[in-house]
């Protein structure tokens, strides 16, 4: 599972680059770049199917869900950085609660009581939770005006 001090590096992260970013309207990452993680995450995926033990697809489902979490949070900083800086902290109180749900979204997905199986099935829940999310920064990062604020 995730790291309790995980929205917390965020928490801090952000708080240290909206001074920098309303200051002057720099971007924290560039238009033209975004990190080649769906590859990555297929070929885990195609290595899951052909997994031989439960710590393997453990490991590769974990893999999978922090790639995910990875493309999350590029689309929540490109977001973030098109937003007007009224609207910023909403963002962060939003991402914040979210952050929170993850973890008991992704326990609700386990079905078997212990064993090795459980990792799996919460991880699998996280992503799917973490997806849903995705799609959603994703479209209204689509939504918003190209024209920076």
């Amino acid at each position: 599972m995730r790291s309790p001090a995980f929205p917390i590096v965020l928490a801090v992260i952000l708080v240290l680059i909206q001074p920098c970013a309303a200051q002057t309207k720099s971007k924290i990452i560039p238009d033209d770049w975004l990190p080649a993680l769906a590859p990555s995450i297929q070929s885990a995926l195609d290595q899951l199917k052909n997994a031989n033990s439960q710590m393997e697809m453990n490991l590769l489902s974990r893999q999978i869900a922090d790639m995910t979490d990875a493309q999350l949070f590029v689309a929540y900083v490109r977001l973030y950085e098109k937003l007007p800086a009224k609207d910023r902290a909403a963002l962060v109180a939003e991402q914040e609660k979210w952050l929170k749900a993850r973890p008991k979204a992704a326990a609700a997905g386990v079905e078997s009581e212990g064993g090795s199986l459980a990792p799996l099935e919460a991880n699998n829940a996280e992503v799917t939770f973490t997806e849903k999310r995705l799609k959603e920064l994703r479209a209204r990062l689509k939504a918003r005006p190209q024209k920076d604020n």
